[in-house]
């Protein structure tokens, strides 16, 4: 298998959280296969998490490189298979299904429900049914000290001190029905500041407006930084905070990975399928009677799942882990 394959790429998944989920199999099967070249293929923002992700040798494609001599595709899609039959890939590994069964040259079926069992675990099972021996299940993200330093030096030049900086991060790409409430968040972080913890809040332009509804009650030091970084300045601000505060979501696994502290607040999705490694993680889930719906947004009056998590609970939750 080690003398099969000298360029080697990696279709990843499509999802910030999904990435990090694949990142034991990714890595797994780059220290099977001891590949020359290795080229991590996928959204532009991977190159900005490619550096925490510790895949041996790995380097960012913005477009499917011709003619490797195999790409493994964790994407499930018939497109990811046309990009590598398109490419010229010799060999082209992923599970079958979308119609692309005779795109691939090994095309095995999973054994592992995304619907009931782990993502993780899901992504593993591509490896070893590739006969790849897997050593590390869990996430391990590594941490550059240069971008701690970098993380740092933009929280003092905001006025906050990185031993008291709690990260939040209130949206949920995916949607509403996975947000733990703007009002509630809010009551959280004005807890949290009267006891002299300052507040960051992550995420894109779009959860802008939720950063600034969150921060309303906030006296003291605080900064809305949705929109105003990139996913590379967002991951340095997350890995020099103390803690972060979330709902289920891309930053929540990265943070997990790092080995940070995480509150995580569940709802319409179900932590036995995608909670996130890491030692430090507290997940707070009070499932209502629809829980887990998976849907994007909510169509049950008062957002149960969700209102089941009362505010004190996570206040508590995050002045244990910050303790």
């Amino acid at each position: 298998m080690k003398r099969d394959i000298e360029h080697l790429v990696l279709s990843s998944p499509n999802w910030l959280g999904d990435v990090v989920m694949a990142q034991p199999a990714m890595r797994s099967i780059v220290e099977a296969f001891e590949p020359a070249h290795v080229a991590l293929f996928g959204r532009p923002w991977l190159a900005d998490l490619l550096p925490f992700l510790d895949i041996p040798g790995a380097v960012y494609a913005d477009a499917m490189p011709a003619g490797t001599d195999a790409a493994v595709l964790f994407p499930n899609s018939f497109r990811a298979a046309w990009l590598a039959c398109r490419a010229g890939a010799k060999r082209r590994i992923g599970f079958r299904g979308q119609w692309r069964r005779l795109l691939l040259t090994d095309a095995p079926a999973p054994r592992i429900s995304l619907r009931h069992q782990h993502h993780r675990d899901f992504y593993l099972d591509l490896a070893e049914q590739l006969g790849v021996d897997v050593r590390e299940r869990q996430v391990r993200l590594t941490v550059p000290a240069g971008d701690v330093k970098a993380g740092e030096e933009m929280l003092r030049r905001q006025g906050l001190d990185p031993q008291r900086t709690v990260a939040v991060a209130p949206g949920a790409q995916f949607g509403g029905a996975k947000r733990y409430p703007a009002e509630s968040y809010a009551a959280i972080l004005k807890w949290l500041a009267d006891r002299d913890w300052q507040i960051m809040v992550l995420g894109t332009q779009v959860e802008r407006d939720i950063g600034d509804q969150c921060l309303a009650p906030v006296a003291g030091q605080a900064w809305n930084a949705a929109g105003e970084t990139s996913l590379g300045q967002g991951l340095q601000l997350l890995c020099a905070s103390r803690m972060l505060l979330c709902n289920d979501s891309g930053l929540m696994h990265v943070a997990a990975g790092m080995g940070k502290p995480v509150v995580a607040i569940f709802g319409a999705t179900d932590p036995a399928r995608t909670a996130p490694s890491g030692a430090r993680v507290h997940l707070l889930y009070r499932p209502a009677d629809c829980s887990p719906c998976l849907k994007r947004e909510c169509a049950v009056h008062g957002h149960p799942c969700m209102g089941n998590v009362l505010p004190e609970d996570v206040r508590d939750a995050c002045l244990e882990v910050l303790s």
